[in-house]
């Protein structure tokens, strides 16, 4: 049996954390995760306001790895519901499908720029597979994937509005990771892993590009209710969550991690542990790690970024808002917009619709300070769409996720590698998950994550 005199401390009770959480204890190790907010789940969870569920986001359980995919359908049982969903594009009036498709390109563009679009795309194409910028970014990976023409018109100035900067600054994983390229140019793709897909097969965490891959589910209560069931699941087995609690400092001694500071209800506290998982944002985390690091580690600390996301929730007078599940637009205050009613969430009161607007933003932007101005903005654009009128809203809520997304600016990948590398030579410590490894992955890839966490620090300890 594991030595459990002192408790594994995880930070962040996320998809990683709640996953390294229930690995670690099915192994019968004392585990204590700490958790900022009032509720497990992180950017996977949800805002529980007057018997509704708000969401961060669109999110689905999807997987093709054989063990995640077992270990949640087990917990879950029959409250996984099997799920459909679709995504659009609102632009120059007409909705495209998301991944972009050739027949919407074809057929709801201007002739002329669907020639230009044609051209331009076929010469990117060709001379992007004979040469290669001495530089790459995302911009000249996007427009390899699309052309000029198309890149213009669909991703450049979105891209610059939603992160704050062009795709010229972005490294090129960014395009890589997160923009899924022309669907005919994914065709073979998919037909060479659709017999995978079927029978199983295990995810990579390395170099994760995302797709959707595996059976969609949901909940009547979102993905949220996954997370609070792996919660619930770790706490049957002996494992503690201590919610409000806020780390503030991991104290080392040498190479070995030996108490974790934290506050709760403002009060300051300490834990002394045999070891730990950070899923908080890396350098974030390196910054509290006392003594202190090396500079150079704190300047790469202090070169990586995240995007914050502001989320208003409305709650409105109709069966259903959007024509798809969830939507981005181009030239409003909100860059993507969910209808939770399509999702299968369980609505109070019955007829009702929940939609949740996410404005992209820096903590010092208005829309993150000025909670009126938020609603008073996706309202007003909702009207403009003609998707609902002001009688239509029965309330609305603004929530709020400081680490939404990792920025991938040029270079990053250098600062990264130095503190995942600080990271990995402690000898009872790791670092995983969306944050804790700044990595722009879907809840299963966390969860992935955060096994593969738990086996390695356990595997470390054993030594």
């Amino acid at each position: 049996m594991p030595n459990t005199t002192q408790p594994i401390v995880i930070l962040g009770a996320g998809c990683a954390g709640l996953a390294a959480g229930m690995r670690l204890t099915e192994r019968g190790y004392r585990v204590v995760l700490l958790e900022r907010a009032d509720h497990v789940g992180g950017l996977a969870g949800g805002v529980r306001i007057n018997g509704n569920t708000y969401e961060y986001g669109p999110h689905t359980f999807h997987t093709t790895d054989p063990e995640i995919l077992n270990d949640i359908t087990s917990l879950m049982g029959d409250a996984l519901i099997p799920y459909n969903r679709t995504i659009k594009i609102k632009f120059l009036g007409n909705y495209f499908k998301f991944p972009l498709a050739i027949r919407d390109v074809l057929f709801k563009l201007p002739i002329p720029t669907v020639i230009h679009a044609g051209l331009s795309f076929l010469w990117h194409f060709v001379t992007g597979s004979i040469w290669r910028p001495k530089v790459e970014t995302s911009e000249t990976l996007l427009r390899r994937y699309y052309g000029n023409v198309l890149y213009e018109l669909f991703f450049k100035t979105y891209i610059t509005a939603v992160w704050g900067i062009p795709p010229a600054e972005f490294s090129p994983s960014f395009a890589r990771e997160r923009i899924p390229r022309m669907n005919i140019l994914e065709f073979l793709d998919k037909l060479r892993t659709h017999a995978q897909n079927r029978l199983g097969r295990a995810v990579k965490t390395d170099g994760y590009v995302e797709k959707v891959e595996g059976n969609l589910y949901t909940t009547n209560q979102g993905f949220s209710l996954i997370t609070q069931r792996m919660g619930d699941e770790i706490i049957a087995r002996g494992g503690q969550i201590e919610l409000n609690a806020t780390a503030t400092r991991i104290e080392c001694d040498g190479a070995r991690v030996w108490a974790i500071e934290y506050e709760q209800a403002g009060e300051r506290k300490r834990i002394a542990c045999r070891g730990t998982i950070n899923t908080l944002p890396i350098n974030e985390a390196l910054l509290m790690i006392q003594p202190p690091p090396a500079d150079a580690l704190v300047g790469s600390a202090r070169a990586l970024r995240f995007r914050a996301l502001v989320f208003v929730g409305l709650l409105v007078r109709k069966d259903q808002v959007l024509p798809s599940s969830f939507m981005y637009f181009r030239q409003h205050s909100f860059n993507r917009i969910s209808d939770l009613a399509q999702f299968g969430f369980h609505i109070t009161p019955p007829g009702c619709a929940l939609l949740v607007a996410e404005i992209s933003c820096d903590v010092d932007d208005r829309a993150w300070n000025d909670e009126p101005f938020a609603k008073q903005a996706v309202l007003d654009d909702l009207i403009a769409e003609k998707l609902l009128t002001r009688d239509d809203v029965i309330e609305m809520h603004v929530f709020r996720a400081q680490h939404a997304y990792p920025i991938y600016k040029l270079h990053y990948e250098d600062h990264l590698a130095r503190l995942l590398a600080f990271f990995g030579s402690l000898a009872n410590a790791e670092t995983t998950g969306r944050q804790g490894r700044f990595a722009y992955i879907n809840t299963h890839i966390a969860m992935k994550m955060g096994y593969e966490a738990a086996d390695r620090l356990t595997a470390k300890m054993d030594q």
